[in-house]
């Protein structure tokens, strides 16, 4: 199920969108912006969000990550 699921869900038995959305770590305000997408594009108008598209330059080696995993 997805985001917007469960908060149909919670809202369909009497809850608030803001309270809902307080417990799922969300603004209502995203969840209208994925609303309004969803209505104007291809259905699923989801949480887009695709996290960066580079790592980051100070990123650990594999060398690095496993020394620290052992720890």
């Amino acid at each position: 199920m997805t985001i917007l699921g469960w908060l149909d869900e919670a809202r369909s038995t009497g809850a608030r969108l803001a309270p809902a959305c307080a417990v799922l770590g969300l603004d209502p305000r995203t969840v209208q912006r994925w609303r309004s997408r969803a209505r104007a594009d291809a259905p699923g108008g989801d949480d887009r969000r695709q996290g960066p598209k580079c790592s980051p330059p100070n990123r650990l080696s594999e060398a690095e990550r496993a020394k620290v995993l052992a720890v």
